[in-house]
């Protein structure tokens, strides 16, 4: 299989990065650019979608809807630099509940976003990956290893991320595609400290500000987009099956030391 003509403008290829209004997406898209990458920044809302650097260009996306997926593919299709890695970021967070007082529609809703959504774009894509010996990556989390109270329904739907993740490797197998998951732990930025944190506590500000109480240097948007680069920049015959990271004032999910 020969490797694919890439452009002196575009030396790494196009990257899709889905979500990226906001937080890790929107910082994962900036720092590809800076990496050498062209850019697609998919999203639903385009208004907070980056913009300005040069090589990143913006794509309404929905990746729960079946034609909007089909029309990125085919905008991918039709770009003069072939697709060389799939930033599967796209995902919705729930509110917080037991599973006794949860709403299905929020089980439902987040399945369908992070999980059937993701095999979607991955699914659209893989063909152009497979023939440009590319990389999918996906934004898992801890969450998706270790539950935690009142977020049964976010959780569920992470571990099925990463139980897609381990499948696709296995299958992928023999085929020139790198496939990592990337899991953060606690972060905050204008993804994790805010839509994703109001969506959770329903725009309860104290109940937001108590779960960084004390905590000094939560990760980062700009700390994930980091490992982003740094998986997809790896020597061609290395694969990063899993990236798990977490602030080091967190040892576990449930060990936090705080300051105050």
């Amino acid at each position: 299989m020969s490797t694919p003509s890439l452009s002196n403008s575009s030396p790494r290829g196009l990257a899709v990065v889905t979500g990226a209004s906001v937080g890790i997406g929107r910082a994962s898209a900036e720092a590809l650019e800076k990496a050498g990458y062209t850019v697609i920044a998919a999203s639903r809302r385009l208004t907070t979608t980056p913009s300005a650097a040069t090589g990143i260009t913006t794509h309404e996306l929905d990746v729960t809807d079946a034609d909007s997926v089909a029309a990125l593919e085919r905008t991918v299709t039709e770009h003069p630099v072939p697709l060389t890695l799939l930033v599967n970021n796209a995902g919705i967070p729930t509110h917080a509940a037991t599973i006794a007082d949860s709403d299905i529609a929020d089980w439902r809703g987040t399945y369908e976003t992070n999980v059937v959504g993701t095999v979607q774009m991955t699914q659209a894509l893989l063909p152009h990956l497979i023939r440009n010996r590319g990389d999918v990556q996906f934004i898992g989390s801890t969450v998706g290893r270790v539950g935690y109270e009142r977020g049964a329904a976010y959780a569920a739907s992470k571990f099925g991320l990463t139980a897609l993740v381990q499948t696709l490797r296995l299958e992928l197998n023999g085929q020139p595609v790198r496939v990592t998951e990337i899991a953060p732990g606690m972060m905050r930025g204008d993804e994790a400290g805010g839509e994703f944190m109001r969506t959770r506590f329903n725009d309860d500000e104290q109940a937001i500000a108590a779960v960084y109480q004390g905590v000094e240097h939560p990760l980062t948007p700009e700390d994930i987009a980091e490992c982003v680069v740094w998986c997809a920049t790896r020597p061609k015959h290395v694969d990063i099956d899993l990236m798990e990271l977490r602030p080091l004032a967190q040892a576990a999910q449930h060990k936090v030391h705080r300051t105050s």
